[in-house]
């Protein structure tokens, strides 16, 4: 895969310029993904629909809050259809508006979608169920495990408002990881970040496993 070609890093102590540089960078890194060749896509695909099972084998009974893929993102509906039949569940984000936090909704291959925030597929006419794993989608990603997305802040600000911590899985691929994201004071890291590389965990919270029969994450999240 060809490198990708970043501007310069800004002044970490001027939050202007990083600000700035992250469009940048986000630009330049959505325009590579967009131009990746479609079977390198697939094969890095599939390697990570694995990667993301082995991950959830251990937490056959936890709800999975995942993202509706977009702009040539890792279509994970696949391994989350597995986990469904395996007898896990599954939810989608509805984004209620600009600035809101997400709102997960219960979701199976048979649930009615229509298209929400920004014109992506979100779920009706279904319950809204706590997450115990949320995977997030990585425009790009740094070694600290902070995630650069869309800019819309939406992953961050839900994470900060729910009342229990779900597992949080950042899914993207290896070239678009950058040296430092030059992150806002309130973004979260992710706890494990999955490419077509593997699995690399950031925070305790990424290993053990647990059984969400009772439906209720144990204090410690290690099984979220």
């Amino acid at each position: 895969m060809p490198r990708i070609t970043l501007p310069a890093p800004p002044a970490k102590s001027d939050d202007g310029a990083a600000e700035v540089w992250r469009k940048s960078v986000r630009k330049a890194l959505l325009g590579w993904r967009a131009a990746m060749d479609p079977s390198v896509h697939h094969t890095f695909s599939v390697s990570i629909r694995k990667a993301i099972a082995e991950i959830l084998i251990d937490r056959p009974k936890a709800t999975i809050g995942f993202y509706w893929p977009i702009q040539n993102e890792i279509d994970l509906r696949p391994v989350i259809e597995t986990h469904i039949e395996c007898g896990g569940r599954a939810a989608l984000p509805v984004v209620p508006g600009k600035d809101q936090p997400m709102v997960f909704h219960d979701w199976c291959a048979d649930t009615q979608m229509v298209a929400g925030f920004a014109k992506i597929p979100e779920p009706v006419d279904a319950p809204v169920v706590p997450v115990h794993v949320m995977i997030a989608p990585l425009v790009g990603f740094d070694g600290r495990g902070y995630r650069l997305g869309y800019g819309g802040g939406f992953f961050d600000r839900t994470l900060a408002v729910m009342p229990v911590a779900p597992l949080v899985v950042g899914v993207g691929f290896e070239a678009t990881r950058v040296d430092d994201i030059f992150p806002h004071q309130y973004d979260i890291p992710v706890d494990i970040i999955v490419t077509e590389a593997g699995i690399r965990p950031m925070t305790d919270k990424a290993v053990g496993a647990g059984d969400h029969n009772k439906g209720a994450s144990p204090p410690c999240y290690l099984s979220s």
